[in-house]
C-alpha cells in the first residue's frame, strides 16, 4: 500500500527520477519560505502572523514617512538629460492605487487575525466556565 501512495505522489508532483543516479550526491528540493513548519498549536500560528503583519505595517510607515526619491535611469545617447516617459502620472497613478490596495488588504488581514483570536478565547473561556459549573454541580450531588 506505501508504494501505491508514493507512486500517487509522484505523479501529483510530476516527479521523474534522474537518469544517472550518483551515489553521496544529494538531491536539492525547492523549499516553500512562506511555508510554516509542521505541528504549530494556533497560538504559535497567530504570533508568527502577527509579527509578520507588525513588520509589514512598520515598514509601510518608514515609507511614507521618507521622501521618495525616483531616478530614471535611461538617458538619451545623444544627450545626457534624462528621457521621462509622456505617461508618468498614469505609471504613478497606478503604482499608488496597487500600494494602497496592497496596505487595505494587510489590514483587512490583520482584522481577521484579531477576530479570530477574539473568537478563540471566548470559545475557551466559555469551555473553562462549563467546566468550573460542571464540577461545582457534581461536587454539590456527592
Amino acid at each position: 500500500m506505501s508504494q501505491s501512495l508514493a507512486a500517487a505522489k509522484k505523479r501529483r508532483a510530476n516527479f521523474q527520477e534522474p537518469a544517472t543516479n550518483v551515489p553521496g550526491q544529494m538531491q536539492s528540493r525547492p523549499s516553500d519560505s512562506l511555508a510554516a513548519p509542521a505541528g504549530l498549536t494556533l497560538p504559535q500560528v497567530i504570533q508568527v502572523v502577527d509579527k509578520r503583519l507588525i513588520a509589514l505595517e512598520t515598514f509601510m510607515n518608514q515609507i511614507k514617512t521618507t521622501p521618495t526619491q525616483t531616478n530614471i535611469l535611461s538617458t538619451s545617447s545623444s544627450s545626457n538629460e534624462s528621457v521621462v516617459p509622456s505617461n508618468i502620472a498614469e505609471i504613478v497613478d497606478e503604482f499608488d492605487k496597487r500600494y494602497n490596495m496592497l496596505a487595505e488588504e494587510i489590514i483587512n488581514i490583520k482584522n481577521i487575525v484579531l477576530s479570530l483570536q477574539s473568537y478563540t478565547m471566548e470559545v475557551n473561556k466559555s469551555l473553562l466556565d462549563e467546566r468550573v459549573r460542571i464540577l461545582s454541580d457534581l461536587e454539590e450531588h456527592q
